[in-house]
């Protein structure tokens, strides 16, 4: 199997504020965000962010931001590895999240919510509707090109900002007209996608990452309980470059995508999409997905 080699070392979590207000310009939709509990119309959107910042990305399906509450027990965790605590303005960012659905009216796109100036006693944060980009039918029932990239996080369990990676692997992406690029870090295991997490299915068997060794996703949860309401056995260990000569299936899972399989990594194919397995978890996940929106309406 060929492999095209992409190095990149996931160093410095620190780049100079005005990438992030560049981006940050280019994503932000519909009418108004919140900053630090102020609303405004996104007209007037100027701002500037100092890193380190963190962030999240919730997705907002019937008026409801999906498993909030789990975002903001990672948002917590992600500060506390950089020595900030967010304890105090947890309470007033979910209360906005809320309330920024209500002033936009309920678009089902995705909010980005990033807290920055983490050295002071009382972050900042902001929060806006982001474009937002969901898989589409044929992707889902077909299955995604993915590629491979030698990266490492310098801290797998935080969601901090790096815009530079972020840079690179959009171009490589687009470049190889794949959908997403697997991690491959310098022991030779695939971690996780760049922005999701990655499931393997072998001999009847779930395989995933430990979540000590990568970004522990929120949909990477309930993909977990899906797979155990289905008694199908759970097993995080590293995974091997090898893996992908007798995995039966593999997909990714996150916010934007939910449960997506993968047609090939770099030249391997598979037939994740038809694989029975793969469909009933996917089946499943969409059934806890539905029911938490019912109840959280």
């Amino acid at each position: 199997m060929g492999l095209k080699r992409i190095s990149y070392y996931i160093g410095s979590y620190y780049v100079y504020y005005y990438r992030m207000v560049h981006y940050m310009n280019k994503e932000i939709i519909e009418d108004y965000f919140i900053s630090n509990g102020r609303e405004f119309e996104t007209s007037n959107f100027d701002h500037q962010m100092i890193q380190p910042s963190v962030y999240e990305v919730i997705r907002v399906i019937k008026g409801v931001p999906l498993f909030i509450e789990d975002h903001m027990v990672r948002l917590q965790r992600s500060a506390e590895s950089l020595d900030s605590n967010l304890t105090e303005i947890i309470p007033n960012i979910t209360a906005d999240i809320k309330r920024l659905i209500q002033l936009n009216h309920q678009p089902e796109k995705n909010i980005k919510l990033i807290v920055y100036n983490l050295e002071k006693d009382i972050p900042d944060y902001i929060m806006c509707f982001i474009k937002s980009s969901y898989p589409s039918e044929d992707q889902y029932f077909q299955g995604i090109h993915t590629i491979l990239v030698h990266a490492e996080r310098d801290n797998p369990n935080a969601k901090i900002i790096n815009n530079e990676l972020r840079v690179m692997i959009n171009q490589k992406l687009k470049e190889c007209n794949a959908y997403e690029a697997l991690l491959l870090n310098s022991r030779g295991e695939i971690t996780e996608g760049s922005r999701s997490n990655l499931f393997f299915l072998v001999h009847g068997k779930i395989y995933t990452s430990p979540a000590e060794d990568v970004l522990i996703g929120i949909t990477r949860k309930y993909i977990i309980e899906a797979c155990r309401s289905l008694n199908l056995e759970i097993i995080e260990q590293p995974i091997p470059f090898s893996m992908l000569d007798y995995a039966e299936g593999a997909f990714i899972t996150g916010t934007s995508p939910k449960l997506l399989p993968i047609a090939s990594i770099e030249e391997h194919q598979l037939d994740s999409a038809n694989n029975e397995i793969v469909k009933s978890v996917r089946i499943e996940y969409d059934r806890i997905l539905e029911k938490y929106i019912n109840e959280h309406k």
